[in-house]
């Protein structure tokens, strides 16, 4: 068999297709994106095997990324885990596995879930999504990192040690413990745990009291970090990256979220409706006094924390 009739067996090997699915192999280089080519192939759906390299985006019906897998690419050199270079968008469902890195966002008609970070595995551990999540239900697993806002048409449920940049909106919102999440959007129901950070000056809460489940004060770094009491330990340059996700607040071992030392924190007034605003469908809740006159006085303490310290 001549070396250019091997490439060709080999390039038929990555990649499968059939007039409904795509499937491509684990451990494999895809040199373009899984797009469609013709009419009606937008509703194949795809299936992206473990530890494989997508150059390019993702369309299709249901798209399942499958979790990493310890995949020796040459001799000593393994494979970091699925990356997906660029966005992935469905009509149907998505499902991203451990050791996945998404480099744009996850757009599904339907739902979203998407597998937690692991720790202490021999394979690929890691979950991030480098763009936007936007589905029907979005399910998101412990420890999962998005650089971009989480939008739901119905629910939003979020685990722990989750850290969303933008903010989370749906009608329904469910929140565990031990999260950093850059604005808050719920208009019909909102569970929240304990350990979280919000980094916005104020929050949109359903309007209904007995729709709101907050056990557990929900930390703003505005106004409290700004005369922060340690700052000597944040003198270098993320120093507004590091507070947010401050150890001083909360400290983490692995899955499990205790608190921490500094006391002098702020929380959201969740129960104090005497400084919220109310709107057609949510309560604002503002830590921003409300017959504040020159809002300019508030407007550069509050909003270094909303653009994360970029």
């Amino acid at each position: 068999m001549t070396e250019k009739e091997i490439q060709a067996v080999l390039s038929r090997s990555i990649i499968e297709e059939t007039e409904t699915t795509v499937r491509l192999h684990k451990g494999q280089e895809y040199a373009s994106g899984i797009l469609p080519k013709q009419g009606g192939q937008q509703y194949r759906s795809v299936r992206v095997g473990a530890s494989s390299v997508i150059k390019g985006s993702v369309v299709g019906k249901d798209v399942i990324v499958e979790k990493a897998e310890a995949i020796e690419l040459k001799k000593g050199v393994m494979a970091p885990g699925t990356e997906i270079q660029g966005s992935i968008n469905s009509l149907g469902d998505i499902e991203i596995g451990t050791g996945s890195w998404v480099q744009g966002g996850l757009m599904a008609k339907g739902n979203i879930v998407i597998h937690p970070y692991l720790t202490d595995i021999q394979t690929p551990g890691h979950v991030l999504i480098d763009g936007a999540v936007s589905g029907r239900n979005v399910k998101i697993g412990n420890g999962v990192v998005i650089l971009g806002p989480v939008i739901a048409t119905e629910k939003i449920e979020i685990s722990n040690n989750v850290s969303i940049r933008d903010h989370v909106s749906a009608p329904n919102v469910i929140i565990g413990d031990g999260c950093l999440i850059g604005g808050l959007q719920a208009r019909k129901t909102l569970s929240i745990g304990e350990f979280n950070t919000i980094s916005a000056s104020q929050i949109l809460i359903p309007n209904n009291p007995e729709q709101v489940d907050s056990k557990f004060k929900i930390r703003s770094p505005y106004p409290g970090c700004n005369a922060c009491p340690y700052d000597s330990q944040f003198s270098d340059l993320p120093a507004i990256a590091r507070k947010l996700g401050c150890h001083l607040f909360a400290t983490r071992n692995n899955n499990t979220i205790s608190a921490g030392k500094c006391s002098e924190w702020t929380s959201f007034p969740i129960t104090d409706t005497t400084n919220h605003f109310n709107l057609q469908n949510y309560s604002c809740v503002s830590l921003i006094p409300k017959n504040a006159v020159n809002l300019n006085l508030y407007a550069e303490k509050s909003t270094i924390w909303e653009r994360g310290g970029e």
